[in-house]
C-alpha cells in the first residue's frame, strides 16, 4: 500500500512478500527530492541485497531499522548494504549501520557494506564504523 509520501507500507503484518522492493523516506526540512532515502530491496540466493540512495540520516534511520528488523529472516541470514548511491550519512545513520550489524550478527548472520563515494567513506574512515563493519570495495556477486 503506497503512502501519501510516495513510500510503502506492509500489505499485511509479517506476511511473506509483504513489502514492496522500494521505500522512500523525506528527509529533514526538505521536499528536494535529491534529498530523500530509498531503500531497494532484492532478494537471490538467500541473500538479501539493500541498496541505498540519497542521504542515510535522522529522517530515514527509522524506516531503514525497520526494514531490517523485518526482513531478518533464517533464510536470509547475509545483507549486503549498498551505499555506492548514498549522498550523506549523519550520526543517527552511522549509529544505524554499527547496531544493524550488531544486531545480525548476534543473530547468527552477517552484514557486508558496499564503499560509497568518497565522501560517505571518509566519514566512515573518520569516525572509526569502517573498523567496526565489514566494508568491501564491491558487492559479493549473486
Amino acid at each position: 500500500m503506497e503512502t501519501p509520501d510516495g513510500g510503502f507500507l506492509p500489505t499485511a503484518p509479517g506476511a511473506p512478500g509483504s513489502f514492496r522492493s522500494r521505500y522512500k523516506v523525506a528527509a529533514t526540512e526538505s521536499a528536494d527530492a535529491r534529498d530523500l532515502l530509498e531503500i531497494a530491496v532484492s532478494e537471490s540466493g538467500g541473500v538479501r541485497r539493500l541498496r541505498l540512495t540519497g542521504e542515510l540520516d535522522m529522517a530515514g534511520v527509522d524506516r531503514f531499522e525497520r526494514l531490517l528488523a523485518t526482513d531478518q529472516a533464517p533464510e536470509s541470514a547475509t545483507f549486503v548494504l549498498d551505499l555506492r548511491r548514498l549522498t550523506f550519512i549523519d550520526s543517527s545513520g552511522l549509529r544505524a549501520l554499527i547496531m544493524a550489524d550488531r544486531r545480525i550478527r548476534a543473530g547468527g548472520g552477517r552484514l557486508i557494506v558496499v564503499r560509497g563515494p568518497d565522501r560517505v567513506n571518509q566519514v566512515l574512515e573518520m569516525t572509526g564504523v569502517a573498523r567496526e563493519i565489514e566494508l568491501v570495495d564491491e558487492p559479493p556477486a549473486g
